[in-house]
C-alpha cells in the first residue's frame, strides 16, 4: 500500500508539474496572472472594429463591367474600374464578375465606404503587364534605392488621420494607465469618440520606446517629426481628464512634449476581397531596386480589410501604412515563375500603423522580408498564417509591442532575418512578443537576436528558459507541444469582451 501511495504521489507530482509546464507565468488559464503594467502587452484591440465586430457582407451597388470594363485579359480596365470605385464611393460594393482584367494603371480609393470584390481568386483576376516603374518612370529614395521598391500599388486605399488639436497633456501617466489629463477640458469631445495621443521625436522618447535601455538610431531623429501618433476610444470625460478604452502603451513624460487631438480619419470601411492579383513574373530586379510589381497599399485607412486575396509573382504583396484597425485576411502568396527570394515584402506594416491584424495568411514562397513591422508600427497581430521559411522582419524605425502567436514558420532558419539601416537603430523597439510557434525539421531554429529589448518568446521549441524580468522573458515549449494558451490574440480578446458591460 506504501508502494502504491508512493507511486501515486510521485505521478501526481509529474502530473502538477507538467499543467504548470503548459501554463505561461504570464498569462495563466484565463488570464488571472496578467496585468495591465505586464510586460505582456494587450494586443487585444487589433482587427476591425478593434475584433468586435465581424467583417461586413456590403450590398453591391455597381459592376466594373457597367462602366466599360471588358474583362477580356487585353483591353486595359483601369479607367473602368476607377469610375465604377468613385461611382460607388459612400455606397457600397462594386462587383468585378469572372474574368480576366488589365490593369494599365494604378486605381485608386480616396473615399470610405466602398468595397471592391471579385468573384474568387480563381474567377476574378487582375492582371498587371507593366510595372510601376515602366509607367511612371524611375525614381529614387536617397539617391539610390528605387522608391517603387517601398511603396506604390495598383489598388492604392489612400486616406488621411485628420482631426482637431486639444491641446498638451498636463500630468503624467504611465504604461498601463487609462486616463489622459489635458491642460483644460475639451470641447466636443464625449464618449465614443477617437482621440490622439501624438509625442514628438526625442531621444529620451526613442530610449523608452526600447524599454529605457537602447538608443533610438541617429537616422530616426532626424527623419521623423512624430515618434507616437496613437489613437484609442474615450469611455468618460470628466472635465479635462478623458478615460479611454484602453491602456498606454508607453509613459507619458513632461520632457515627451505629448499633445492629444481628435481622430477622424477621412476613409473607413473599404474592402478589397475575392480576387487574384498576377504579374508578369520577369526576373526580381536587385533588392531595393525592386520597379513596383506591387499588389495593394493601404495608407492611413481605418476600419477597413482584405481578404481572400491571392498575389502572385509581386513585388510587394499588400502594403499597410499609417493604419488603424485593419484586417487582412486569408492572403496567399505564390510565385509560380519566381525564384526565391521572389519579392520584396509579403506583409507590411509601417508609419505608425496600429491595431492591425494578419490571420489566415499562406506564403507559399520567400520574399526578402516576409511580415514585416517598422516605423513604430505597434500593437499589430500575426496568427494562425504559415509559410515555406517564414521571418519576422523587424525593419528598425522602433516597431513594438507587435505579437506573432499560433504560426507555422515552416523552416525556421530565417526566423530572425531582419532589415532596416543600421543608423535608423535596433531593429525591434520594446516587447515584441512570439506565442506558440511551430516548425517543421527543415532547419534547426535561428539563434536568439540581439538589440530586441524585452522580447518575450513562449512556446517555442529549441530555445533555453530565461525568465530574466527586464531582458529575455523565454518559456520554451516542447517539440510539438503548446502552453496555454494556444493563441493568445483570441484568449485576450475573448477575456476583454467578456469583461465589457453589455
Amino acid at each position: 500500500m506504501k508502494l502504491l501511495t508512493r507511486a501515486a504521489a510521485a505521478i501526481l507530482l509529474v502530473l502538477a508539474a507538467s499543467a504548470r509546464a503548459d501554463v505561461s507565468e504570464l498569462w495563466g488559464r484565463a488570464g488571472e496572472r496578467w496585468s495591465p503594467t505586464s510586460r505582456l502587452p494587450d494586443f487585444s484591440f487589433a482587427g476591425y472594429h478593434c475584433g468586435e465586430a465581424p467583417l461586413p457582407d456590403v450590398p453591391i451597388v455597381t459592376d466594373v463591367k457597367k462602366h466599360g470594363a471588358a474583362g477580356d485579359g487585353v483591353t486595359d480596365d483601369a479607367k473602368a474600374f476607377q469610375a465604377a470605385l468613385d461611382a460607388a464611393a459612400g455606397k457600397g460594393a462594386v462587383l468585378v464578375p469572372e474574368g480576366r482584367y488589365v490593369l494599365g494603371a494604378p486605381v485608386v480609393i480616396t473615399k470610405g465606404h466602398v468595397v471592391l470584390r471579385g468573384a474568387g481568386p480563381g474567377k476574378t483576376v487582375l492582371v498587371v503587364p507593366k510595372s510601376l516603374e515602366q509607367l511612371e518612370g524611375a525614381k529614387t529614395t536617397d539617391g539610390v534605392k528605387s522608391s517603387h521598391a517601398f511603396g506604390g500599388g495598383f489598388i492604392v486605399v489612400r486616406g488621411a488621420a485628420r482631426g482637431v488639436t486639444l491641446g498638451p497633456v498636463a500630468a503624467p501617466a504611465k504604461r498601463g494607465d487609462r486616463q489622459l489629463t489635458l491642460e483644460k477640458a475639451p470641447a466636443n469631445v464625449k464618449a465614443g469618440d477617437w482621440v490622439r495621443l501624438v509625442m514628438p521625436a526625442g531621444p529620451e522618447l526613442g530610449r523608452h520606446v526600447h524599454a529605457d535601455q537602447l538608443d533610438p538610431g541617429v537616422a530616426t531623429l532626424a527623419e521623423r517629426k512624430t515618434f507616437i501618433d496613437w489613437a484609442a476610444r474615450v469611455t468618460a470625460v470628466d472635465g479635462a481628464r478623458l478615460t479611454l478604452d484602453r491602456s498606454l502603451r508607453l509613459d507619458v513624460r513632461p520632457e515627451f512634449k505629448a499633445t492629444a487631438s481628435t481622430y477622424r480619419p477621412t476613409v473607413e470601411e473599404v474592402g478589397i476581397e475575392d480576387l487574384a492579383f498576377e504579374f508578369p513574373g520577369v526576373p526580381k530586379k536587385a533588392h531595393l531596386k525592386e520597379e513596383g510589381f506591387n499588389a495593394i497599399h493601404m495608407v492611413n485607412a481605418f476600419n477597413s480589410w482584405v481578404r481572400n486575396v491571392t498575389i502572385a509573382d509581386a513585388d510587394n504583396g499588400v502594403l499597410l501604412g499609417g493604419c488603424r484597425n485593419c484586417r487582412v485576411e486569408n492572403v496567399r502568396f505564390v510565385a509560380p515563375r519566381r525564384k526565391a527570394p521572389t519579392g520584396h515584402h509579403a506583409i507590411w506594416a509601417t508609419g505608425g500603423s496600429q491595431d492591425c491584424l494578419f490571420t489566415g495568411f499562406d506564403v507559399q514562397t520567400q520574399y526578402v522580408h516576409d511580415l514585416t513591422v517598422e516605423g513604430f508600427a505597434s500593437g499589430n497581430v500575426f496568427t494562425r498564417g504559415k509559410g515555406q521559411s517564414l521571418n519576422f522582419d523587424h525593419h528598425s524605425n522602433a516597431p513594438y509591442e507587435n505579437l506573432f502567436t499560433d504560426l507555422d514558420l515552416g523552416d525556421p532558419r530565417r526566423l530572425w532575418s531582419s532589415g532596416g539601416r543600421q543608423d535608423r537603430g535596433p531593429h525591434s523597439g520594446a516587447r515584441s512578443t512570439l506565442w506558440n510557434l511551430r516548425y517543421n525539421a527543415g532547419g534547426k531554429i535561428a539563434k536568439l537576436p540581439t538589440g530586441w529589448p524585452q522580447l518575450t518568446i513562449v512556446g517555442v521549441s529549441g530555445f533555453a528558459q530565461d525568465l530574466t524580468p527586464d531582458r529575455f522573458w523565454i518559456e520554451p515549449a516542447a517539440a510539438g507541444a503548446a502552453i496555454e494558451p494556444a493563441n493568445l490574440y483570441d484568449a485576450q480578446l475573448q477575456r476583454r469582451l467578456k469583461s465589457q458591460p453589455r
